[in-house]
């Protein structure tokens, strides 16, 4: 279920390769410029709102659930679901082009969505401008350590979905449940409520508890296993979409072994990195505004070193020099390599 935002909402649903539906929504009408968003697991766009309300100033901004999750209704149960993740971006990326028509597309992903996207660019590049993803929780294929901490942090969230209660008596009711996670603190009374409507349906019975979780438990806990996942590693090295890594800081985040890991593939990759100051793991939640800066920051400075890029391009041409050399290094506009940690924006 969800309600109504303070801003213009234009949706459509589409239908992907294996006839599951994905409900997509332009907020604020059309814009020159794109900023597709998407939410994490177990969780719905629409509790994002003042995080894509920012965006509005800058983009046109496309909002959509993944399968199984808010408005995209309730799906078949996968036993490994990150292939079909996977898949579903590119499908996603050509059908906000047709709906919404062909322009400059950026995206800023969270968790899910997040490494959704990522491994969803190194095996089928679709011309995102660049990419802002919140925490990817990718395990560190090279990283033995790693991948058993981060195996460690899912294992315990895998059994604790497993006993969750999957019925409500109103949203409320809910709230008060995902009050008690550390992972929620410093989330609004707002953005809570909001965040439960849109992620529960109201099926009416039993009397009781007749609002429901849309997203199964099940598919939930079985998405929470990532370790499968390593098995696209080496196609991240193949990206050259721009590619910015947003980070939580360590003082009170909720699951601190996320910065260790995503500030890994910063390192490996050469990835931009940048940091919400007291944000956990739900930044986009917690501190709406500063999360939307990043990504509006860095999509915007992608389109000034094209045009940079053009003009220089087109005085070469006229001193009778043309180049025909790609860039060099994994992705153009990237350091080859890693690079410190703390590189970007640390605010």
């Amino acid at each position: 279920m969800s309600e109504s935002l303070d801003f213009e909402v234009e949706p459509t649903r589409i239908r992907l390769s294996d006839g599951q539906g994905i409900a997509l929504r332009r907020w604020g009408g059309p814009r020159p410029r794109r900023m597709v968003i998407s939410h994490g697991n177990g969780l719905a766009i629409d509790g994002f709102y003042e995080f894509g309300r920012e965006l509005l100033r800058d983009f046109e901004v496309v909002a959509f659930d993944m399968r199984n999750h808010g408005q995209s209704g309730p799906g078949p149960v996968l036993d490994d679901p990150w292939p079909r993740f996977i898949k579903d971006i590119p499908e996603i990326y050509d059908a906000i082009q047709t709906a919404f028509g062909e322009k400059p597309t950026h995206g800023a992903f969270h968790s899910l969505s997040s490494i959704s996207a990522l491994l969803a660019q190194g095996q089928d590049a679709r011309p995102w401008q660049s990419l802002t993803l919140y925490e990817p929780p990718v395990p560190p294929a090279p990283e033995p350590a790693f991948c058993e901490m981060l195996s460690g942090l899912h294992t315990d969230l895998i059994a604790r979905t497993r006993n969750r209660r999957r019925r409500f008596r109103n949203p409320e009711h809910l709230v008060a449940s995902l009050r008690r996670a550390a992972t929620f603190s410093g989330v609004s009374d707002e953005v809570f409520l909001r965040l439960a409507r849109a992620t529960l349906r109201h099926i009416g019975t039993p009397e009781e508890t007749p609002w429901e979780l849309i997203c199964d438990p099940e598919m939930e806990a079985n998405t929470f296993d990532t370790g499968r996942t390593r098995d696209y590693w080496a196609g991240i090295g193949t990206i050259r979409t721009p590619v910015q890594i947003v980070l939580g800081t360590r003082l009170g985040h909720d699951m601190p072994i996320l910065i260790d890991t995503a500030g890994y593939l910063v390192r490996a990759f050469g990835f931009d990195c940048a940091r919400v100051e007291g944000g956990g793991h739900l930044m986009q939640l917690q501190r709406p505004q500063r999360s939307a800066e990043h990504a509006a920051r860095f999509a915007l400075a992608q389109h000034e070193t094209t045009a940079v890029s053009a003009d220089e391009e087109k005085d070469r041409e006229e001193d009778g020099h043309v180049s025909d050399q790609p860039g060099q290094g994994p992705r153009d506009g990237h350091a080859s390599g890693l690079r410190p940690l703390l590189g970007g924006h640390d605010t």
